[in-house]
């Protein structure tokens, strides 16, 4: 396998992570309140990373 290949597999991987999480957060939010959730740690941790992947896109 083409170092090439590796790395678009590897993006792929991320992709479908990335999909998973959000749906995982979708969920999330329909059993927390907007304020709650925004009192936990992981959600800045998800917005810092909505921002990064805004800036590459």
């Amino acid at each position: 396998m083409s170092e090439l290949e590796i790395v678009e597999k590897q993006n792929a991987i991320i992709r479908i992570q990335s999909g998973v999480i959000d749906e995982l957060f979708l969920l999330l939010m329909q059993h927390i309140s907007v304020e709650d959730a925004n009192a936990l740690p992981v959600i800045a941790r998800i917005n810092q990373a909505a921002e990064i992947r805004r800036e590459i896109e």
